[in-house]
Order: structure tokens, then C-alpha cells, then sequence
């Protein structure tokens, strides 16, 4: 009978090992570096049984062992699994190493140790592509042994410095989601209590903050004497270029980084919240005011330098506070501040300064955030205007000697896209290297869904692989995951794919947060007739209206075209799950068999069903924007017959909008979920109710 021994190096790991890998609440991951490795390698352990039992031939014996028998048993396969002593590679850097009949996994760190046992994994044909039983990947029971790596390999990310997502809600936390992150080897996330301790046995590290000044620096906050925040310190708000201060615009330009009591108080309330809330963080982001205005333009500020020279001024005070805190005593580990390099808070481009040493010695970084750039082109395309100014902006930034570690921010999700069924396959595959290449050591990007993903997986998955290797080969990986995730309906699925990013290829210029974007005008606009035609977008071109309308029409062809080939799959799947599923299928003795029963006999479907419902929502507010366009034009034009035509297609696209919900949604600023029905969603159902209005007082006359 063959056999697998997982070695885990301590001692009583024969009866422990299970024990070990559940403690994670138990532990000070801080403090107890030794229980905290045990338990980490004790949870990757714990891993290679779960998934190799439903890997290897039937009889397998596997069990757990302090250290590995020398006998040359050839029935015999060993796992040895360490984490290596002094300084190595990085946290999340692995090795794996031919021993005789076996392998040897040595994590660079407890991360790297978990890493190494979900390669091994994936070796023997193991894939996780969403989160949970539904989103594994099971290979065939193997008739032979354990699948060995040829060779000895160390593997490293391209990005080091992180490779996450930004989770701007408190309810946004799942242990699932948390576990298919490390399995895709992800390793930041939000500190939230009731993960904490699970996401540090996974070898997260957590970041917390954001645009944190708003709160902190109200003009009305009442302060301890009694006065508000502007009553006491009106002189800490930037000096506008007016030359006075207004309380009305206290929060629409950037504070007076020149003023030392002003650092002082702030370093006070960042130290605060690191010792209490924040006590979990590895890093935390110290954003300026999301006020898409300007730095201050006292004298004392101007003489630091630009914008950013003056956000890091700011950093270096901030710096300096943590330092004296962690050198008190208050703070028990390092935390690296991450500054925001973004157009909201006047800093795209980078200093004409030095960065202070302080900040380059304690590794503290910069997220750039290209949140208008255009999805059309490559980011590094010199030819596309809205993204060449992007290039230039984050290459100022990477070009810095010495240089500041950078993380790139992207907006796959962003909050004007309101979840809907977008795809940036050739963006991601392009992009993502090219950030590689041009020094950018980590990634995030804003909002990753929890549920619901659809065709969006490929999004999360493709974005997680090449984070790791950003010189993964694309066609390959492609290739794998249409024909592991829909199986005979491999082919048919690629092409809606490709349809539907292309129809989306313009998403920017129809819904970014940028003021000329066809959303941004729909909004503005009171619903009645227009004294000026529609102009928006970087790539419409100078054709008006019209060519966005044709653009729009064209786009909605695209994802009927993919609706329609995704709904032959799912009828042809349909037809095969009836012929094939009724000699396997038994009733089921609880819930939780009767879900795996049907996650396994029903796969395609279930998958292809959350295709569907995803797309029908893309195409119905694609619908609705483009025939608000028409309308919008129609009445500038003063064609009333095309106007009413226009009219009776959008009512026709908000009705089905109103008719289901696109879960799922977060409260904020405290706990809670909301979950908003799809023409709420697509940000239009205002717009409509200002054209009925419109259209209301026009018949009254």
C-alpha cells in the first residue's frame, strides 16, 4: 500500500498537526513567531491531506510525521514542509526541492511555506478560480503516485510588495474569499476582527486608512473646549489661491502641511488609532483630501515644493510621530505609511525633491492611482492621449534615485462601474507586465466583488496569476481555464468573452468618474431639452452624439451576440445534464450533501446561469444609457418622433432593470449590507425621473 508522510518539523506533530493548523485565534502573531509558523505550516499540512486524499489512488495512506523515516521504502512518499532560518527571499517565496521519493516545500517565510504546498497542489491538477467547493477545480483520481516537480525551483513574485485588493466596507470580509486568496497567493487584505486571526495564519499582512483627514479635520468638529475644529485652527485649512480662507471650502483643498502643530495633532490621531483600532495593521494609508483641488498656497508651503513634494513633508512628519511611538513603547511593530498618488488629492506626478530619508529608510511607499485612465489602450500606449499622461505621471514616480517602492491602484471595479459584466482580459495580460517592467512592486485594485462574480472570475483569476508571474504565458492560461471552467462549452464561452470586452472597451468614456464621460453628463443634465448637444469621451471623436449613439448600438450588439452563444451553451448543457445526470443523482440525507450533489452534476449550468444573469444586467443598462443619449439628442435636435422612440426604449430597459437585484452591497461608514435593485445600480433611475418630471410639465402645458 502506498503512503505519504507530511513532515511537520516539531515535536508530538504525529497527534498535533490538526490541532495546530485551528489555534490561529490563540496566537499573538506579533509576538509569538514560533506558534505562529507552527501553525501556519501546520495548516499547509493539513491542505496536502484534504485535497491529496481526493487525489490519489484509493488506499492511500496519508499521515503526519515529526521528521522523515530513512528506510527507502519505494511504497513511501515524503512531504517535508519548512520555513527557512535568517533572512531569505521574502515572506512569500518558495522552494520546491526533488529528496529521493519525495519533496521537500521550504517557505521563505510562513507564507512562502503555505505557497509551496498549493504548487505541489496544483502539480497534481488542483485549481481554485473562485471562492469556496463551487469555484475548485478537481483533478481524476490519479492511478499512480504523487506528481513530483522535474526539478528544484525557488519561486518569487513580481510584485512583493503586495498583491491585494482595497476594501473600503466594514462588512466586506469572508473567510472563503480570504482562503481563495492565498490559495491564488494574495497576500493583503483589510483587518477586520472576526478574520484576523484566520487571514494571519494565511500569511496576510493587513493595511487599513484611506482618505482618513476628512473626519479627522471637520470644520465642524467639536473639540474638547468647546470650539469646533475651525473655530480653533482655521489656519491649519489650505490657503486657496484667493489668498482667504472659507470654512464653505475648508475641505476642498488640501491642509497646510507647513504647520508643525497641525502634524503634530495628526500624528497624535494616527498614533491613537494605531494603538487602539488599527493595532493589527502592517501598513496604513495616509490619503489627503478626496477633493480633486489643489495643495495649499501659503508661502511656507510653497517654498517645500509641489504637490507631492508637499505630501511628502507631510509623510516625513507622520514618519517621524510613528517613529517616537514605536520607540516609547506604544506601538509593538513596524507599520509603513502608503501615500496616494492620484489626481483627487492634486499629486499625480512626483516630486521635484528628494524623498526624505526618513520615509525611504522605514520603506514607506506610494499607491498610484490612474482612476480616469482609458481601458481602450494599453497604459503605456503613447499614442492614446488620456492614458499618455497616466504613463508619464507613474513613471515620474518609478524613476525616483532613491527610488520609493510604488503599488499600482487600478479601477476594474470602480464604484461608477456598479458591478457590471466588464472584462479586461488584453488590458490585464499587457498592462500588468508593463507595470512590472517599469518598477512597480505591488497591486491593488478597487472594489472586488464578493459574490456574483460571472465571467468575472477570469478577472480575479488572471489579475492574482499575474501579480505572482506578470510573464505568465496568456494563451495558455487562457486556454486552461475556458476549457476547466466550462468544459464542452470551452470554445462557445471564449468568443462571448471576447464580444464582451470588446463591448466594454470604451467603458471609460461612458462611465468613469471624469466630468466628460457620458454618465457624468447624464447626470447633470435637469431632463429636459439641452441648450448644447452631448460631447463627451476621449475616443467619440468630434462626430457629437450621434457617434456615441452608434458606438452604444454597437456595443449592445456585442453582448446580444454573447448572450446569444452563452444561451446555446446553457440549452446544450441542459440537454446533457438530463441525459447524463439521472443514473449518478440520489436524494441527498442534508443540505450540505445535496449541495455538493448538485454542484458537481450541475457545474456548467449553475456557472453559465450566473454568466447569464450578470450579462442580462450589462446589456440592459447599456440599453438604458445609450437610449437616454438618443432621447437627450432627440430633444436638442427638437425631433419629436425620435425622441418619443427614444422615450419608450428607455422605460422599456428601466422596467427590466426594476425587475430583479444585483446584490450585494455595503453600508458605510459602520457595518451593514444593502442590496439595490439593477436600475438603481446603473446610477440612471434619478435621470429618468427628472425626464418623466420634464415631460410632465410639457403636457400640462
Amino acid at each position: 500500500m502506498n503512503a505519504i508522510e507530511l513532515v511537520v518539523p516539531f515535536e508530538d506533530a504525529e497527534r498535533l498537526t490538526p490541532i495546530w493548523a485551528e489555534e490561529e485565534a490563540r496566537i499573538d502573531f506579533q509576538r509569538e513567531a514560533e506558534r505562529a509558523d507552527r501553525c501556519t505550516l501546520a495548516f499547509a499540512a493539513t491542505e496536502l491531506n484534504r485535497y491529496l486524499r481526493r487525489t490519489l489512488p484509493e488506499g492511500t495512506e496519508i499521515r503526519y510525521a515529526r521528521q522523515a523515516l530513512a528506510d527507502g521504502d519505494p511504497q513511501r512518499t515524503t512531504i517535508a514542509l519548512r520555513i527557512a532560518a535568517g533572512p531569505g527571499l521574502g515572506d512569500d517565496a518558495f522552494t520546491l526541492e526533488r529528496s529521493g521519493q519525495g519533496v521537500v516545500i521550504t517557505g521563505h517565510g510562513r507564507a512562502g511555506v503555505l505557497y509551496g504546498a498549493y504548487e505541489l497542489l496544483r502539480l497534481q491538477g488542483w485549481r481554485w478560480f473562485a471562492p469556496g467547493e463551487a469555484g475548485e477545480i478537481a483533478p481524476e483520481r490519479r492511478v499512480s503516485g504523487l506528481v513530483l516537480p522535474e526539478e528544484s525551483r525557488t519561486y518569487r513574485p513580481s510584485m512583493p510588495q503586495g498583491r491585494g485588493f482595497d476594501f473600503e466596507y466594514v462588512s466586506m470580509e469572508s473567510e472563503t474569499f480570504f482562503l481563495w486568496m492565498a490559495r491564488n497567493r494574495m497576500n493583503i487584505a483589510a483587518y477586520r476582527p472576526a478574520t484576523a486571526a484566520f487571514c494571519r495564519k494565511l500569511g496576510m499582512g493587513f493595511k487599513v486608512g484611506g482618505h482618513i483627514f476628512e473626519a479627522i479635520l471637520d470644520p465642524d468638529r467639536p473639540l474638547p473646549g468647546g470650539r469646533t475644529m475651525w473655530e480653533e485652527h482655521a489656519h491649519w485649512y489650505g490657503l486657496p489661491e484667493s489668498g482667504e480662507r472659507r470654512k464653505e471650502d475648508a475641505l476642498a483643498i488640501q491642509f497646510c502641511v507647513s504647520q508643525p502643530d497641525l502634524i503634530a495633532f495628526l500624528g497624535d490621531e494616527l498614533i491613537r488609532r494605531l494603538s487602539g483600532e488599527w493595532k493589527e495593521a502592517d501598513r496604513v494609508d495616509v490619503w489627503g483630501f478626496d477633493t480633486w483641488g489643489k495643495s495649499c498656497m501659503c508661502a511656507a508651503c510653497r517654498q517645500l515644493g509641489n504637490s507631492a513634494d508637499q505630501l511628502l513633508h507631510f509623510a516625513a512628519g507622520m514618519r517621524d510621530e510613528v517613529n517616537r511611538a514605536h520607540a516609547r513603547g506604544e506601538l509593538g511593530r513596524p507599520v509603513r505609511l502608503v501615500l496616494c498618488a492620484y489626481e483627487g488629492t492634486d499629486t499625480l506626478f512626483g516630486p521635484s525633491r528628494p524623498v526624505p530619508e526618513s520615509v525611504l529608510a522605514a520603506g514607506d511607499m506610494i499607491v498610484y492611482y490612474p482612476i480616469n485612465r482609458c481601458y481602450a489602450h494599453d497604459l503605456a500606449d503613447a499614442g492614446c492621449a488620456a492614458n499618455d499622461k497616466y504613463r508619464k505621471a507613474l513613471h515620474s514616480w518609478t524613476s525616483l534615485q532613491p527610488a520609493v517602492p510604488v503599488i499600482v491602484g487600478e479601477y476594474y471595479n470602480v464604484s461608477k462601474f456598479e458591478d457590471l459584466p466588464l472584462l479586461f482580459v488584453r488590458r490585464m495580460l499587457r498592462d500588468i507586465p508593463a507595470y512590472a517592467r517599469m518598477g512597480v512592486r505591488g497591486m491593488t485594485y478597487m472594489h472586488v466583488p464578493l459574490v456574483g462574480w460571472g465571467m468575472r472570475t477570469l478577472t480575479q483569476l488572471l489579475y492574482a496569476q499575474l501579480l505572482w508571474d506578470a510573464e505568465t504565458d496568456g494563451d495558455a492560461f487562457l486556454s486552461e481555464y475556458f476549457s476547466l471552467w466550462y468544459g464542452p462549452h470551452a470554445e462557445r464561452m471564449r468568443q462571448a468573452y471576447e464580444a464582451i470586452e470588446e463591448a466594454w472597451r470604451d467603458i471609460a468614456d461612458w462611465r468613469a468618474w471624469k466630468r466628460d464621460s457620458v454618465l457624468s453628463h447624464l447626470l447633470r443634465w435637469d431632463g429636459g431639452r439641452a441648450s448644447a448637444p452631448l460631447a463627451a469621451g476621449d475616443h467619440f471623436g468630434a462626430g457629437g452624439p450621434a457617434v456615441i449613439v452608434q458606438a452604444g448600438r454597437a456595443s449592445l450588439g456585442l453582448l446580444e451576440q454573447a448572450m446569444r452563444g452563452l444561451e446555446a451553451a446553457l440549452a446544450d448543457d441542459k440537454a446533457l445534464s438530463a441525459a447524463g445526470v439521472s443514473a449518478a443523482w440520489r436524494v441527498a440525507v442534508n443540505p450540505a450533501e445535496a449541495s455538493r450533489q448538485t454542484r458537481r452534476e450541475l457545474r456548467h449550468e449553475l456557472r453559465l446561469g450566473e454568466d447569464r444573469r450578470l450579462l442580462r444586467y450589462g446589456i440592459d443598462t447599456m440599453r438604458l444609457q445609450v437610449e437616454t443619449v438618443a432621447y437627450h439628442t432627440a430633444l436638442h435636435e427638437g425631433a419629436g418622433e425620435a425622441a418619443e422612440a427614444a422615450w419608450q426604449e428607455m422605460e422599456r430597459a428601466a422596467e427590466r432593470l426594476d425587475l430583479h437585484f444585483i446584490p450585494l452591497g455595503y453600508e458605510q461608514p459602520g457595518a451593514g449590507f444593502v442590496s439595490k435593485d439593477a436600475l438603481t445600480r446603473s446610477q440612471l433611475r434619478e435621470v429618468l425621473l427628472r425626464c418623466r418630471a420634464k415631460r410632465a410639465e410639457a403636457e400640462r402645458g
